[in-house]
């Protein structure tokens, strides 16, 4: 419910960073395209063949509580018009026919005026790195600037492009990048979460092994997934089971984009436990492993998949250029992650993750 750009206000710049595109593609590009196979259909039907989890299932079998029409792998996707897009208030939930509770927005931030200057070349090393240490605490150190007011001209197909130095770390000192916010959310069992695409080639995927990573999820919930939510479309989804769930965009994980929804508030796993992932369904993954203090067996846990990534790539992206921005991993071990700090505090922004990271308060104690 931010004011954003529409889709066709971004059209120049997708005219004038192709080199910057072509680094998303070959970090991400495998997974979006693989992401984006599905992306048609806006209500999925769950697997039939029997090996397939039923996500929302608590051991009970009852699933009478899942709402009509929602999916409880793929949720209900929609192209939209999404009636909470830009800026509308919280009334907007009243538009969906199936009324969410909390909303997601997903969003790239990135600094559309600096894209000429991340070409090789316009930029000299020496000044990529004295703008970094410039910018390293998210805002913008003038002193450190060995010459502010140097103006710098770069080439784009409306033509040339002058900023100064100043400028262009300013633009970049604010920029938040590839983000879900909130990045923390706490639900209530049974409430709906609606996911707003503000900016395109999003989606939501939970950590799960059938993605091929970690299992992240609570025992017995299965590989929910949205489709890639197009801008000024939506996707809704029902959480049911109790728990941690972290999931990430996959296009855009190697840029950080991660978030957790914790559902209810009972006991959660300490924080030294959520560090390398969340609870793992032992009857899939047999019973070799120490366990953890919480019970978790974590050789299992590390034998489901591929673990969060590790390092931040936005720096690629934007020439050298770098944000200060925290992976994936890092993202999950902040304090301000942790199940019990979510469920305190209702929400986590993205902004408070950074500035925690920034500053160096972000790991989990």
């Amino acid at each position: 419910m931010t004011n954003t750009p529409a889709a066709g206000e971004l059209s120049d710049e997708q005219h004038w960073f192709p080199v910057a595109r072509r680094s998303v593609l070959r970090a991400a590009g495998a997974s979006a395209l693989l992401f984006g196979m599905g992306a048609g259909t806006t209500v999925a039907q769950s697997d039939e063949d029997g090996q397939g989890e039923t996500p929302q299932d608590d051991g009970n079998g009852d699933d009478d509580s899942q709402m009509d029409g929602l999916d409880p792998i793929f949720g209900l996707a929609s192209a939209g018009p999404n009636p909470c897009m830009g800026d509308a208030s919280e009334d907007c939930f009243e538009s969906f026919d199936v009324q969410p509770v909390h909303e997601v927005e997903l969003h790239i931030d990135l600094p559309e005026e600096v894209f000429p200057f991340t070409a090789p070349g316009v930029l000299d090393q020496s000044t990529i790195e004295n703008i970094n240490a410039a910018i390293a605490s998210g805002e913008v150190d003038v002193d450190e600037l060995d010459d502010p007011e140097m103006e710098v001209t770069a080439q784009t197909p409306e033509g040339e492009v002058t900023l100064t130095v100043e400028e262009i770390a300013t633009a970049l000192a604010g920029t938040l990048a590839f983000h879900f916010e909130p990045t923390g959310l706490a639900v209530e069992p049974g409430d709906v979460v609606l996911f707003s695409a503000e900016t395109p080639d999003h989606g939501f995927t939970v950590f799960h092994e059938r993605h091929g990573r970690q299992n992240r999820v609570p025992d017995g919930v299965g590989p929910i997934s949205s489709p890639l939510i197009p801008v000024g479309g939506y996707w809704l989804y029902q959480f049911e089971a109790e728990g941690v769930y972290d999931a990430y965009c996959p296009p855009h994980e190697p840029f950080g984009m991660v978030m957790r929804v914790v559902v209810g508030d009972e006991s959660m796993p300490d924080d030294d436990s959520m560090d390398d992932g969340a609870d793992v369904d032992s009857e899939s993954n047999g019973d070799n492993g120490d366990d953890t203090d919480d019970g978790t067996d974590e050789t299992e846990e590390m034998d489901t998949g591929r673990p969060p990534v590790e390092m931040n790539i936005f720096s690629a992206f934007v020439g050298g250029l770098d944000l200060d921005l925290p992976s994936s991993a890092a993202v999950f071990e902040s304090s301000l992650l942790s199940p019990e700090n979510i469920v305190s505090e209702g929400t986590v922004s993205w902004d408070a993750i950074v500035e925690a990271y920034r500053s160096g308060d972000s790991e989990s104690e």
